[in-house]
């Protein structure tokens, strides 16, 4: 029987990849986070007031609230999510790219690529709305309860995300510039790892979460105590705080990211490179 062309994801050798990426590259990665998710997210804590939210609201009422919130905010939202899918793939040039660019060098690489990537998000997140849909609509026609149809569309919407998720990484390498091709090149890769890939980034992104959250509430805690728990201070020190840890947390994704997409490729033949 024929060896098959992509290989069983290693979580272990992909997370020890990750953190050898990191520290190789850290000046470059954090100072590309510090500009592309650092400063933006801290120009948001200043300049836009947070939803008012208070513990009375019921569940419509929250969902009223947020909806206005990002309704207002959306002028400010889509350069802001252009700043980071630019951060992210200019990271993924410097990783990936053979050529080794600077992080000036990186930018320009990223003229072609930011639209490429999303196009690319834009067509997966259309066939995810149309999958979540007709899944959803099947099964409330099977008289299956709302809230079970509903939550099961929006599971049926993470295949897709995963197949397509090292639609990044192909740009960054520079194997093309085709959001098509690139999507392509991702179920290609990620065929027969899905589950592995899941549960990789799936276990990393829970104990992010935890840790974060443990870190907010003990500087939250300190903040209330010196500050106030009402202060203004207090609160742009929490989202400064919260913005430090995220783009942390995203540069480690990314280098995650490149790490299984390096994994997957080792032992591609040379005519897979040449899309």
């Amino acid at each position: 029987m024929s060896k098959p062309l992509i290989a069983p994801l290693d979580s272990m050798a992909a997370w020890q990849g990750a953190t050898r990426i990191v520290s190789a590259n850290a000046d470059v990665l954090l100072a590309i986070a510090g500009v592309f998710f650092l400063l933006p997210m801290l120009a948001w804590a200043v300049f836009v007031a947070p939803p008012a939210v208070t513990p009375e609201m019921t569940q419509q009422q929250l969902a009223q609230v947020m909806q206005d919130y990002y309704t207002r905010n959306l002028p400010y939202l889509l350069p802001l999510t252009l700043l980071q899918i630019t951060g992210f793939i200019t990271m993924l040039v410097g990783i990936l790219d053979r050529t080794r660019p600077t992080v000036g060098q990186a930018l320009r690489n990223c003229a072609a690529r930011v639209p490429a990537y999303f196009l690319a998000q834009v067509l997966v997140g259309l066939f995810a709305v149309l999958l979540m849909t007709v899944v959803s609509g099947v099964l409330m026609a099977l008289r299956v309860p709302a809230a079970v149809a509903a939550g099961a569309g929006i599971a049926a919407v993470v295949y897709p995300m995963l197949r397509t998720i090292m639609v990044g990484p192909v740009l960054g390498v520079g194997r093309t510039h085709n959001p098509v091709m690139a999507i392509r090149a991702s179920l290609a890769l990620t065929r027969g790892n899905t589950a592995r890939i899941l549960a990789f980034l799936g276990l990393a992104l829970v104990v992010f979460l935890v840790a974060m959250s443990v870190v907010m509430m003990l500087v939250g805690l300190i903040t209330a105590q010196l500050l106030g728990a009402d202060s203004e201070t207090a609160r742009l020190v929490n989202e400064a705080v919260s913005a430090l840890l995220y783009s942390v947390g995203y540069t480690y994704f990314v280098a995650m990211l490149a790490a299984v997409h390096g994994q997957l490729t080792k032992d591609l033949p040379r005519p897979f490179e040449q899309l």
